[in-house]
């Protein structure tokens, strides 16, 4: 089984400056240790995750 990738470890002034930039340009931003490489998945499979999206009203997001 693989996990999330780990959220980055920053302290309060980096933090700060985050969420400064997240309200000056209106968006929600997570910041990683190392990034994240997006799973590529079958059309298939990205019909089966829009499904479960919309049946329990949440986003999905997926890395391999």
């Amino acid at each position: 089984m693989k996990f999330c990738p780990d959220y980055a470890k920053v302290d309060a002034k980096t933090l700060d400056k985050i969420k400064s930039l997240e309200n000056e340009i209106g968006v929600i931003l997570l910041a990683y240790e190392k990034p994240p490489t997006y799973a590529k998945i079958l059309e298939s499979d990205v019909v089966k995750l829009k499904e479960v999206e919309r049946s329990m009203g949440v986003t999905l997001v997926a890395f391999s």
